[in-house]
């Protein structure tokens, strides 16, 4: 189950946030803040596994979350909500380190399900965010299947699903993982794959 921690400061906004959460069984609503100072006083003793923020808080912006947490050695993904969908926006969402970002016009389902996505490992984009983005020229030494494989990661498919749509083993799918994330630096997939949206290496799943 994906246990939801709402930073949101628009009361009707949160009560609502709350109300499409609890028509779906995987997902509970664990705890609220209103502003990124009521966040703090909540951060290290949460037990949520996703937090979602707002991303203009009446004392800040939500894209300060993932430092926060970062600085107090909590890794807990962040989802981060707007009222618009732009390349600005994913841009700082991606830089920030969020999961993803969706805009406040997004169907009740849809907004369900790109929870449920972030709870497997996924990241979740808005296609209007997406849509004039360009690729990036420098892919750090990624051999054309090592491209692949992270284009795959970044439609947040898994190792053995890679595996099969590739054809090939899954030992050999892990292998061109590991190599992955030794040539971007990073610690985990799901790093990797933020990198790749912040290079232009790979484009975010469409929602």
């Amino acid at each position: 189950m994906q246990k939801v921690l709402l930073v949101e400061d628009h009361a009707m906004m949160l009560d609502g946030l709350i109300a499409v959460f609890s028509l779906d069984d995987r997902i509970e609503v664990v705890g609220t803040a209103q502003s990124l100072e009521s966040f703090d006083e909540v951060a290290e003793s949460t037990d949520a596994t996703l937090i979602i923020a707002d991303f203009q808080l009446k004392d800040g912006v939500g894209t300060e979350i993932p430092r926060r947490l970062a600085a107090i050695d909590r890794d807990i993904p962040v989802l981060l909500m707007s009222g618009v969908a732009s390349e600005r926006l994913l841009d700082l969402a991606i830089d920030a380190g969020c999961c993803g970002y969706v805009p406040k016009s997004m169907r009740c389902n849809d907004l369900i399900e790109a929870v449920v996505a972030v709870a497997d490992g996924g990241s979740v984009f808005p296609h209007e965010a997406v849509a004039h983005r360009s690729e990036g020229n420098d892919r750090l030494g990624l051999t054309d299947r090592e491209s692949e494989v992270l284009a795959l990661l970044a439609q947040a498919l898994n190792a053995g699903q890679i595996a099969v749509e590739l054809d090939v083993s899954l030992a050999t799918i892990r292998n061109h993982i590991r190599s992955i994330l030794t040539k971007l630096g990073a610690r985990s997939q799901l790093e990797a794959v933020l990198t790749a949206f912040k290079l232009r290496l790979a484009d975010p799943p469409l929602r």
